[in-house]
């Protein structure tokens, strides 16, 4: 049964909330009676325990970051310090663990691999509960999470305060002119033209914003955002270090890797850093050819994007706007489900059922005509909507007392430009690429046939891994054959002609080597400063020393991308956000793979999904990999693949 949205949801959602905390409380300890417990009637129940939280809380804070209101924030305020507590509460309880870990010595030889899976990850998850340590340990570890949830709620909304309060006029024509005019006409107001740091107004203007003063006016309003998140930064450092200490870690980046597939950060590093060496002399290239262009000495942060976009037309003959037109969102959409459905043999059809906002779509997933799965997209940016791209596990597919349980997922898109009476939503190719990621991560959970939740979908994929195969669908934005099916004119039908396609790869590769270098900064960062608990001046400093060995140009003093790194602060990627890469060496190497085979040969499709998307976390995903590709992952096809010499 699909969740069913209600959009007065949130009405009794606190009380909602505890009711079932305690019932899960309840029918847990009710569970320990058993005289007799085994994996199906103590460990299956307790699981399903856990997706009622799942199902009940994952919708309060997806209407939270789709919808966001004083009414939602205090919603997701109450319930989130709750679950922190109920999960710690849980995970620290010696009678739960002594119980599992019985079932586990007495059934370990005739469980499914995915249900060894599933009692390892429950193991693992008590000793990092700390269920071992002295009573005062336990109840600290207790206030720490605590402290985290309500931190990194902290973090997400001051940006998305400052982003939603800031807005800047400009009422000189000329100030505007280059800006294309569906971005012009988006900014229209009474007295010009305005722009906010929403990505699709901020980005516009970047890009095309012809007046150098007006951009870094932008660019400065954008990178010193939410200045209160550098206490958030030193008190969250300080708090994990803590925690890693107390369990038996000596950094947090340590007891980061514990659930993940690097094995140190030590390796991590290494292998990030070998990345940047190997990328630094191309990339010092592409920005010597940008300053040439540019003709100025002192070429800035804020002018790279403006200058970045004209090398694109002289050198790859590449116009964003130009491609607009045949990147209409709905046919973009219908498209990109097309291809899908003839890669991996599955239906979409467009339903009806409740949304939490008008824009939103609606689509039951079908196989050999049975239905088994259901997607939601929103994918228009607005107000009160979080900026960026990502995938809300909705519904995973499990097997209950009352037989399987159908996955729902919702993708969510915050920056594609909203579609009017008189203007479509007409995309950027870097907007569909991000559809196409974001659809692989559906793909993913709802593509899952393991029976058991906790490893199921999504569930238990390692989260250097997690990327795969978003980073692996997302190439195919970029492949003739596919672009073929679905990027046709808005007006006229036209398909996209072949010589414009064969300019977007080279758009692809363009400063690829100076991309990589910005995303290898990120990740260096994020694994040096989960080593200790340093101040909000000494993570400063570790950065601007990172970025004399990865900018080409430094950026601005006053520059504090730290306060808006959401995705280590107020996301899951605490020392993990070099996961990118460490996927996308899985990816490229898979998508080499098909294009050796042919994209719709058919056989390679169906392999990928058995092998890999449909195992979710049941298995070690380079495990996976090697049963797909007949051998191990060939790590030279993450420079190959993105024309890095």
């Amino acid at each position: 049964m699909f969740i069913n949205y209600k959009p007065d949801q949130l009405k009794n959602a606190k009380t909602e909330m505890d009711d079932i905390l305690n019932g899960n409380r309840r029918q847990i300890d009710d569970l320990l009676k058993l005289p007799e417990k085994n994996y199906m009637n103590f460990i299956r129940p307790m699981m399903e325990a856990d997706m009622h939280i799942n199902e009940f809380i994952t919708p309060v804070s997806h209407v939270n970051y789709v919808n966001n209101t004083e009414e939602t924030q205090d919603v997701y305020n109450h319930c989130m310090p709750e679950i922190t507590r109920y999960g710690t509460e849980m995970g620290q309880r010696t009678d739960i663990y002594e119980a599992v870990l019985a079932v586990f010595e007495a059934e370990k030889e005739t469980l499914t691999p995915a249900q060894v899976k599933v009692m390892e990850k429950m193991l693992k998850s008590f000793r990092l509960s700390g269920v071992h340590l002295p009573d005062e340990q336990k109840t600290r570890l207790m206030e720490i999470n605590l402290e985290l949830t309500q931190l990194s709620t902290d973090f997400f909304q001051n940006i998305l305060q400052d982003s939603d309060s800031f807005e800047l006029i400009i009422e000189d024509r000329k100030d505007v002119e280059g800006i294309p005019e569906t971005d012009l006409k988006a900014a229209v107001c009474e007295k010009g033209w305005h722009f906010t740091l929403k990505l699709p107004s901020y980005m516009a203007y970047m890009a095309y914003g012809p007046n150098r003063e007006i951009r870094e006016k932008l660019y400065r309003a954008f990178c010193t955002r939410a200045p209160q998140n550098s206490e958030i930064i030193e008190k969250t450092l300080k708090l994990r270090r803590e925690m890693a200490n107390i369990l038996g870690f000596t950094r947090f980046s340590d007891l980061s890797l514990e659930r993940k597939n690097a094995k140190s950060p030590e390796e991590v590093l290494d292998f990030l850093t070998d990345l940047a060496e190997k990328s630094y002399h191309q990339g010092k290239e592409e920005i010597e050819e940008l300053k040439k262009l540019a003709n100025l000495h002192d070429i800035a942060s804020y002018d790279t994007g403006y200058y970045s976009e004209k090398l694109r037309r002289v050198k790859c003959g590449y116009d964003e706007q130009e491609y607009r037109p045949y990147f209409e969102q709905d046919s973009v959409v219908n498209g990109l489900f097309a291809f899908v459905e003839k890669m991996f043999g599955i239906n979409f059809v467009k339903t009806d059922a409740p949304v939490w906002h008008e824009t939103v779509k609606v689509y039951d997933i079908y196989r050999s005509g049975k239905l088994f799965a259901r997607l939601y997209t929103d994918l228009e940016a607005r107000k009160g909507k979080r900026d960026g791209a990502w995938m809300n596990e909705w519904q995973t597919h499990h097997k209950d007392a009352d037989g399987n349980t159908m996955p729902a997922t919702a993708l969510i898109c915050g920056n594609f430009p909203m579609a009017t009476p008189d203007n479509p939503s007409l995309l950027r190719h870097s907007d569909v690429v991000t559809l196409f990621h974001e659809t692989g991560h559906a793909l993913h959970h709802l593509l899952s046939d393991v029976d058991e939740a906790d490893v199921s979908g999504v569930n238990g994929v390692e989260w250097d891994v997690i990327e795969f195969p978003s980073q692996f669908l997302e190439l195919f934005a970029y492949n003739r054959d596919v672009l073929k099916m679905f990027a046709k004119h808005h007006k006229t039908g036209e398909v996209l002609p072949d010589e414009m396609i064969n300019r977007l790869d080279g758009v692809r590769t363009f400063m690829a080597a100076s991309g990589m270098l910005r995303q290898l900064e990120f990740g260096i960062f994020d694994m040096t400063i989960h080593a200790d608990a340093y101040t909000a001046e000494e993570v400063q400093k570790i950065l601007d020393d990172i970025r004399k060995k990865t900018s080409i140009i430094l950026p601005p003093a006053y520059n504090k991308f730290q306060n808006g790194f959401s995705h280590i602060f107020a996301g899951g990627y605490a020392a993990g956000y070099y996961s990118y890469k460490w996927a996308e060496r899985l990816s490229c190497d898979a998508y080499s793979i098909f294009v050796e085979n042919g994209v719709f040969d058919g056989k390679t499709g169906v392999k990928f999904m058995e092998t890999v998307l449909s195992k979710g976390g049941s298995c070690d995903m380079i495990e996976l990999f090697e049963k797909f590709a007949g051998r191990k992952p060939d790590n030279d096809s993450l420079l190959r693949v993105n024309g890095i010499k």
